[in-house]
This record gives C-alpha cells, structure tokens and sequence, in this order.
C-alpha cells in the first residue's frame, strides 16, 4: 500500500506553486516535485504553497493543494481536513488519500479505520481510474467480510455528499458559474483580466480562459456530463453585436 500512496503525492500539486530560494523564481505548476514517501522532509526550497485564485474556479484542486501543504509541515489535522473538503468538490485524488490514509492508518494521530478508508476508495474508483480501480478491488480482496460489510453501508451515506452525482455536479455547475465573465471577455477579444490569487499581474483574458479549462478539462476527466468544460475556442473576429452586449454588461463607472 506504500507505493499506491507515493502515486498519490505525484497527482495532487497540479496548482500548486514552488518557490525556490533565494533566487525567488515561481512557477504555476509542481508537476516535476519529487515524490517522496514523507512529504513532511522536502528541503524548503520545494515546499509547496497553493495559488488561493484557483479556489473560485476549481476548489476541489485548490484544497488538495491545501491538503498536500499541511502534510509537508506535519499538520496531520489539518490536511485530513483539507483533503475532505477537496473530496466535496469532488477530487477522486483525495478521496482515493483518504481512503489509503484510513486503510493503512500511516498519517500520524490518524487513527487506521478500514471500512472507512474502503467506502473512500469505493468513491475514489468512480471515473474508472485504473490505478485507483485496482487500490480498491485489492483492498477489498484482502479485507474480512465484517470490514466490506461495514464498509458498504459507510460508502453508501458518503455517497450522498461525496459521491460524483452530486459532488460532480456542484463542482461543474461552481466551474460553469465562475468561468462564464471571464470566457465572455475572452470571446470579445483583446481584454487583459486580472484574478487576486490566480495572476500577478493582467493578462489576455483568451490566454487564462484557455489554461484555466485545461485544468477543468484534467479534473473532470471521466465525470459524464461535463461537456461545458472544454477548451475554449477563441472567436477570431468578433461581431459589433457581442461587442456591444459586453458593453452593456460592463459596470456603470
């Protein structure tokens, strides 16, 4: 089970940023961090601190970045915290952490649950993940029939919240709602945006719609019913009409 949680720690700073001292160079992404089997012994200068903008738009990615923050600095309260909150927006990557963290019981002063870390794997599995089908289906094979028992009755009050026919809804239609000023601004053409926690200065607002439903595109990868969050087109000539409804739309100064 040890290896199925460093898979774990390879997938969830996808919005995380990295600062490297002293230079003080940033990067809006931590997909080249060093997998490690304690998060907590990254030399300092590959310590993960987490983009707030991303909150607004995908909060599901944004908490597991939160999750992956506190276990790196020994907050084991806290990142189960984190890691459940992600789960209600739906990130199968944290639900499949919670289930490890619960099955092998390696987190420390988070006591080792088995049922409870099956039914997290059972959620975790939903999008067919092959990786996290075969953490579960294993699992499962090496448990009592008294823990699969337990455990089904626990998946199915999870579900409720958790499970993607709700919690994939909510965090679609929370994508969907945020999205939607600046994908009308990206389609005008030639508008510069500026997101507290997300830019840190204004850019094109074509060139952040198009990154930010990249990331959508990768979170709700496998969740039926998402058509919304594909990659935005860019409109190469807009009409006089789109231009003036966005006019319109505009605040009164």
């Amino acid at each position: 089970m040890r290896s199925m949680r460093r898979r774990y720690w390879s997938r969830v700073p996808a919005l995380a940023m990295m600062v490297f001292m002293p230079s003080m160079a940033w990067s809006a992404s931590a997909e080249n961090t060093p997998a490690t089997d304690d998060p907590a012994t990254a030399p300092a200068q590959e310590r993960v601190y987490c983009m707030s903008g991303w909150e607004r738009f995908l909060p599901g990615e944004y908490y597991a970045c939160r999750a992956r923050y506190h276990l790196q600095r020994r907050h084991p309260y806290q990142a189960v915290k984190m890691l459940k909150e992600a789960a209600y927006w739906a990130n199968k990557d944290a639900q499949h952490a919670l289930g490890l963290a619960y099955v092998n019981g390696d987190i420390a002063g988070i006591a080792a649950d088995r049922p409870l870390g099956i039914a997290w794997l059972a959620l975790a599995a939903e999008r067919k993940n092959s990786d996290y089908v075969r953490d579960y289906t294993t699992t499962m094979l090496g448990s009592s029939r008294s823990d699969v028992s337990q455990a089904s009755k626990i998946y199915l009050k999870l579900r409720k919240t958790y499970g993607d026919g709700v919690a994939g809804d909510r965090a679609t239609r929370r994508f969907v709602r945020e999205v939607e000023p600046l994908d009308r601004s990206a389609a005008v053409g030639g508008n510069m945006v500026y997101i507290d926690g997300l830019t840190p200065l204004p850019q094109g607002a074509f060139s952040l719609s198009r990154k930010i439903h990249k990331e959508a595109e990768r979170f709700f990868e496998g969740l039926q019913g998402t058509v919304t969050v594909g990659v935005l087109e860019r409109v190469q000539a807009p009409s006089p009409a789109l231009r003036e409804q966005y006019k319109a739309d505009l605040p009164e100064k």
